[in-house]
């Protein structure tokens, strides 16, 4: 998968962006705050109709503005596609947003994982010591990407998941009978078991592809993924035999403390990845240096997992991440990535990106780009 041009109206600093797009290795460099991690923003929204950065759309645009616009063209193996969303003021001065993917409008569903990406920041550098979250969304969107079905079901989990919450605080303020958790239960439990049965063998193939990769970086070191499986006093690692059963015993067990609470307390949105180095746990007992060659591993396994599922490489977004890593793990990346993934990069320093094969420099200032 490889964009050939880039296009932005009002996009954060970028009053207007027009980027055509020939090299394989795109560096991007200059000063802080001058727009150089906006480029690659836009192409993550442009991807997934989000952002990396924030959850509030209405800081995309730039200042004064009221509407905006980000284009992204690119070829995969099967053809040359566009995607471009827009958002602009209604007569009610509501803001609508309108994704076209080849001149057709499309809903959020079915323009996700049609531009595949690969985004790495500073705070993936967090993975193995920061919150669950952080390591669930890495997970679903891996999986989402290559899989619409499971995104589907994570958006008819958040939906009831959301019913269920609402349910639960108006019958801890007597507003409403027990009962009506039932039918809720039922379709809890379902969609559960649905995304747990997608996550376990999604899982397994992360950590063939993140184990081969970590040893090469790591002399020799063995990583091992662990999924944990969360119940009311329980922890289960690598999932269950009958995961309908399980859930069906655990919502039964929960209610009380989940009706007092107000909030679902088990549920794939409290699961967790473990990580282990030789046995041991990176989280507890890894040094910087091993936390982050394994938050580099599982990046990497992502670009090859894409490529295993649609047989292609998606494209790379490395965010300001080059100062974060060593010599010896810049190399490494590089030499990945080199000929076969396209990649995007910022960086403050050029110099921490020498000269590469099929590689082109851009300097940032100020909301303009120009190639040197």
């Amino acid at each position: 998968m490889r964009i050939t041009k880039i296009q932005g109206l009002n996009f954060r600093n970028y009053s207007e962006l027009n980027l055509p797009v020939e090299n394989m290795i795109n560096v991007f460099y200059g000063q802080n705050a001058q727009g150089k991690t906006n480029i690659l923003e836009s192409i993550f929204y442009a991807a997934f109709g989000l952002s990396h950065r924030t959850n509030q759309e209405e800081n995309l645009f730039k200042f004064s503005e009221n509407q905006m616009m980000v284009s992204v063209n690119f070829e995969n193996k099967d053809d040359i596609h566009f995607v471009r969303i827009k958002k602009f003021p209604l007569a009610n001065e509501r803001i609508k947003k309108e994704i076209i993917l080849d001149d057709v409008k499309v809903p959020a569903r079915e323009h996700y994982g049609v531009l595949n990406v690969v985004m790495f920041s500073p705070e993936d550098l967090q993975f193995v010591k920061g919150e669950p979250s952080l390591r669930r969304r890495f997970l679903d969107m891996q999986i989402s990407q290559t899989n619409r079905s499971y995104l589907d079901l994570l958006m008819q989990y958040g939906k009831v998941l959301r019913q269920r919450n609402g349910l639960l605080k108006q019958i801890r303020d007597g507003e409403c009978s027990e009962d009506v958790l039932d039918t809720w239960d039922n379709e809890f439990i379902r969609l559960s078991t649905a995304i747990c049965e997608a996550r376990k063998p999604a899982i397994e193939k992360l950590q063939n592809i993140s184990g081969k990769i970590h040893k090469e970086i790591s002399n020799g070191e063995s990583l091992k993924i662990h999924y944990v499986l969360k119940g009311l006093h329980r922890e289960i690692l690598d999932g269950v035999k009958d995961y309908h059963e399980f859930f069906e015993q655990e919502v039964k067990a929960c209610r009380q403390l989940d009706i007092i609470r107000g909030i679902t307390n088990i549920g794939p949105h409290r699961d967790d990845l473990l990580l282990e180095i030789n046995e041991k746990s990176l989280k507890n007992f890894g040094s910087q240096g091993q936390q982050r060659s394994a938050a580099l591993a599982l990046k990497l396994s992502q670009l090859e997992y894409v490529k295993q599922e649609i047989e292609e490489y998606p494209v790379l977004l490395l965010d300001d991440v080059m100062s974060e890593l060593d010599e010896s793990r810049r190399a490494q990346l590089l030499k990945f990535i080199d000929g076969r993934v396209q990649t995007f990069i910022t960086v403050n320093d050029r110099e921490l990106i020498p000269n590469v094969v099929n590689g082109a420099y851009y300097k940032i200032e100020n909301g303009t780009v120009n190639k040197v």
